[in-house]
């Protein structure tokens, strides 16, 4: 799904950067869909939703500040979430180009956000990994444990 623009979308004066409005349920982008834009929330809130096998899950809620939509734009792969609207939400729309050709010039306001953004789901994806890699061990553990305590109920082999 590519955003569409409509009649009271706004070009701001320099046409790097489109403002919209997304009603409460409307979709901002899909999972699949082409990374054509990044968005900066200006007020409102959007549910990051994600399916797998068939099932929906809300996996983030980013507010006023945040920034969405960044990686598909830079890694060129497909969306991997969903975004919609949990309210009436504003939204800094920064067309994929403007993003590259501002990363090579070192010339667009967004990017210091866009990095401290980057830098935040990075140590957050770190703390995510050291968890699981946690719990995994732990897990490890238990089976170990448990798997000594059946030994104890093995009968042995008459042959």
């Amino acid at each position: 799904m590519t955003n569409t623009l409509s009649p009271t979308d706004k070009m701001t004066n320099n046409s790097r950067f489109l403002t919209k409005d997304f009603a409460a349920g409307e979709v901002l982008f899909s999972q699949g869909d082409v990374g054509d834009y990044v968005f900066i929330i200006i007020n409102g809130s959007v549910d990051v939703c994600k399916e797998t096998n068939g099932n929906k899950e809300i996996v983030a809620r980013l507010a006023t500040g945040d920034i969405l939509g960044e990686m598909a734009v830079l890694t060129d792969e497909p969306r991997c979430a969903s975004c919609i609207a949990a309210e009436l939400t504003r939204v800094i729309m920064v067309k994929d180009r403007t993003l590259r050709l501002a990363l090579l010039n070192n010339d667009l306001p967004i990017l210091k956000p866009l990095t401290s953004q980057l830098i935040l789901r990075f140590k957050e994806a770190v703390q995510q990994a050291t968890y699981y890699r946690r719990k995994f061990k732990n897990l490890e553990k238990e089976v170990a444990a448990l798997k000594n305590k059946l030994h104890q109920y093995e009968l042995p082999d008459k042959n």
